[in-house]
């Protein structure tokens, strides 16, 4: 088998792994990224509306405080206060760099960035190019990689991590195209792996990513996770055709005035967010959908309309072209015309690997996480907008802080015996007979859909733990071909599945309340006893969970919650 080697292995290509491998360079290191999909096609690309930053440019009340009480209050009070300011008070300067770089955010006349609106802010804070803000981000990452000429291999899976001596010291690929085993060593290692949310059947990822790959290889090593209950429900994805059915339909539609309506014709927000609308919280307004679409109001799909046909053609094509060309391509319809048909889909997860944010640091000696896979900064509900802001800022934070690390390491001798054991792992799911694990990932996705999705409750919780236990004993057919076999692949997300899954029921039937995103119908109030985080921990082969309390909020920041949103939040 190869072995490539370098001081820091970073894995995943998109926003967050970029980011910290460009300062990792430029800290005189260096380093590898290793990512599943093409160079720039990772996941940031469907991160569409905006990225916040509290640039006053629209609104000059605006402060990064401010942006930190919005990010905590609608966090459900649970965030890592911490990574908050971290995040509110460095992400100006990441949207000027990222100007300084190329990305071509949209202008006002005088010259400033535009900025939207987003739900739940107080302040217009979202800085976009389009509603393709994530792919121009990421392109000019990618620009920026390959003007240091860092080192990238694309279209490789990695399946294990390598670890001797007590510390993380490399990882096993498989090169999807060629179907041969890497060996990647390292003195520390990133994961930027991204979230899960291709545990549910209705997801706006696409359905070869975000099925908790980083997840699983953190949990095989025993680290530490939080808030695995906390999984955000976008309120908006397209629910037809069925290859269309969950794909996004950004935020940014409301931000520039669009208006949700049940079949009986009602503006319904008003009775779920009567001073917010449209631009409620994102776990409020797909509350809000569901219910409408359970009480009998809802579309021959299971929808509700989304209207922006009030905004003339021209508005529509400028600020929302994605969208314009994606109901154009699926549905065939004119949205500066008809209405959108939209529902909740699975989006974000808040929870994840825990880590020291300022650092980067999990639980594991030698291993790192950035971005979506890690927990903390979003607390109980995510803002939209700072989840680019996130893998921007904590990338340049986390990439400095490994940097400094590597320098004082040597390389750990790898164990062959580990890569053995663990290559052996895969090539025996090659010569098993049973099911196809592309029919068992849909097994699990939608027990996961129906049993623990925008609505929760503990009966149809446990049950779904019994079923994923029965789906966990299946054989898997993969057939023995390691070169593009898209069935392996599959088996092998199948895999990473069962331990993300198992924590997400674990800890949402442990919280016995509803806050922030998620929300039990059996405990359907918030209750100040649970103001704290739920934590998984792996141990001889089961989860124990327990609690840990929230850090402190400072009152510069906790001052600005009961701050009331100006009216012009409504809608511009």
């Amino acid at each position: 088998m190869k072995i490539e080697e370098a001081d820091v292995l970073v894995i995943g290509s998109g926003g967050a792994g970029l980011r910290a491998a460009i300062e990792i360079h430029d800290s005189g290191v260096d380093v590898l990224v290793v990512g599943k999909c093409a160079k720039r096609d990772a996941h940031t690309i469907l991160a569409t509306g905006g990225i916040n930053a509290s640039l006053g440019n629209m609104d000059s009340q605006d402060s990064w405080q401010l942006h930190a009480a919005d990010t905590i209050k609608d966090g459900g009070h649970i965030n890592d206060t911490d990574a908050v300011l971290e995040l509110c008070k460095n992400a100006p300067y990441a949207v000027r760099e990222l100007e300084k770089w190329g990305t071509s955010f949209h202008k006002e006349k005088n010259g400033k960035i535009s900025q939207r609106f987003f739900g739940a802010a107080t302040y217009r804070r979202a800085c976009f190019v389009g509603d393709v803000t994530g792919k121009a981000i990421l392109n000019t990452l990618v620009d920026q990689a390959e003007k240091r000429k860092i080192n990238f291999r694309s279209e490789v899976y990695i399946f294990s991590l390598l670890h001797a001596n007590g510390k993380v010291n490399g990882a096993l690929g498989l090169d999807i195209r060629n179907g041969k085993f890497v060996i990647f060593h390292a003195k520390k290692v990133i994961l930027a792996t991204g979230g899960h949310s291709r545990m549910f059947a209705r997801s706006s990822s696409r359905f070869w990513e975000n099925n908790g790959d980083g997840i699983s290889l953190a949990y095989n090593l025993g680290a530490r996770f939080m808030d695995m209950e906390m999984f955000q429900f976008h309120p908006t994805g397209m629910v037809y055709p069925s290859e269309a059915e969950g794909v996004l339909v950004t935020e940014a539609v409301r931000g520039e005035g669009g208006i949700l309506t049940n079949t009986k014709g009602e503006r319904f927000m008003d009775k779920y967010d009567k001073e917010r609308m449209e631009l409620s919280a994102r776990d409020i307004v797909a509350r809000a959908i569901y219910n409408e679409v359970q009480e009998g109001r809802g579309t021959t799909h299971g929808g509700v309309w989304l209207d922006i046909s009030h905004k003339p053609k021209s508005y529509i094509l400028k600020r929302l072209p994605k969208m314009y060309d994606q109901f154009k391509k699926f549905v065939g319809i004119d949205i500066s015309k008809e209405k959108m048909e939209v529902a909740p889909t699975a989006h974000y997860s808040m929870g994840g690997i825990y880590t020291r944010q300022a650092t980067g640091e999990t639980s594991v000696p030698g291993l790192f996480a950035i971005g979506e896979v890690t927990s903390g900064v979003h607390g109980a509900n995510r803002l939209g907008g700072n989840s680019l802001a996130e893998i921007v800022v904590f990338g340049r934070i986390i990439g400095k802080n490994v940097a400094r690390q590597s320098k004082k390491d040597s390389f750990i001798p790898i164990d062959d015996n580990l890569i053995k054991k663990e290559v052996g792992k895969v090539i025996a799911i090659t010569k098993q007979s049973g099911k196809n694990p592309i029919d068992l990932k849909k097994e699990i996705q939608k027990v996961m859909w129906k049993d623990c999705g925008v609505v929760r409750e503990g009966k149809k919780m446990n049950q779904a733990l019994s079923k994923i236990d029965r789906l966990r004993r299946y054989n898997l057919h993969t057939g023995n071909n390691l070169k593009m076999n898209e069935k392996l692949i599959a088996a092998l997300d199948v895999r990473n599945m069962f331990p993300t899954c198992e924590m997400i029921l674990r800890s949402a039937l442990f919280r016995k309340e509803s806050r922030g995103a998620h929300y039990r119908s059996d405990y359907p109030y918030t209750k100040r006893e649970w103001k704290n985080n739920v934590v998984c921990l792996p141990e001889n082969n089961k989860i124990k969970v327990s609690t840990r309390p929230v850090t402190p909020v400072p009152k510069y920041v906790s001052r600005h919650f009961k701050d009331k949103n100006p009216s012009h939040h409504l809608l511009e």
